[in-house]
């Protein structure tokens, strides 16, 4: 004879064996797996449209900065072209050509005709003629005056014998000696207007003077401009300028 088994104590919620589970609805499934609160989707806001970005101003001062050099501009010549740099060497050697070789003309021309050699000689007898005029004493001024018109052209002769007078009434008075000697002589350049008969000279011509029974001369120093003309084949003073 089998023992009874003791009832089974129940678990609390536990139902009663033999009774069906109750159905529990999919929507309150679905209810209990949905949040509690209700959460809506986050909205995206759209991106800020960046700032424009302002350029620097740099604002300059009229006051000279110690820093900061100051920028000089260069002047920079124009290229030449090649064609133009050529005309215009040609154009400068001509030029030169043109000069050196009119020059070189003009003196094969003084030369051809004499020139240069005529007023060499010219130059030569101003300075004798020179010292002629500009030597005389006291005691001997009539032999003075026909010498230094020898040297003379007539028109000229009778101009220098007009002073005369004053020379010979100073000289004796004061025992006048003079000694005049040369101490270079030139034509002056005449250019175009050269001739054969006719030469201006530089004559650089010292004075020894002594005056007054006076025992040391006083020297003096002149420039003067003979101008000489040929007569005859002569060279005569027509002319003297004191300088």
């Amino acid at each position: 004879m089998s023992t009874p088994k003791p009832p089974r104590r129940r678990i609390a919620g536990e139902s009663k064996p033999g009774t069906p589970a109750p159905k529990t609805s999919v929507v309150k499934k679905a209810a209990k797996l949905r949040p509690t609160s209700k959460t809506q989707p986050k909205k995206t806001s759209a991106p800020k449209p960046a700032a424009p970005e302002v350029p620097s101003t740099s604002v300059v001062s009229d006051a000279p900065s110690s820093t900061v050099e100051p920028r000089t501009r260069r002047f920079r010549m124009p290229r030449m072209s090649t064609r133009l740099g050529a005309l215009a060497a040609l154009t400068l050697a001509a030029v030169v050509f043109g000069a050196v070789f009119g020059i070189k003309g003009f003196m094969d021309w003084r030369n051809d005709g004499g020139i240069a050699e005529a007023h060499d000689q010219a130059a030569t007898t101003a300075a004798e003629s020179g010292e002629t005029i500009f030597t005389y004493r006291f005691d001997k001024l009539p032999a003075h005056l026909e010498d230094a018109k020898a040297t003379m052209t007539p028109s000229f002769a009778k101009k220098f014998e007009s002073i005369a007078p004053a020379l010979q009434e100073l000289a004796p008075q004061r025992k006048i000696q003079v000694k005049a000697t040369v101490r270079n002589a030139a034509a002056i350049e005449c250019g175009s207007k050269c001739r054969a008969d006719r030469a201006t000279v530089l004559v650089f011509i010292d004075q020894e003077r002594v005056a007054d029974d006076a025992e040391e001369p006083t020297v003096f120093g002149n420039r003067i401009k003979l101008m000489m003309v040929e007569r005859d084949g002569r060279w005569l003073v027509d002319n003297i300028d004191a300088l």
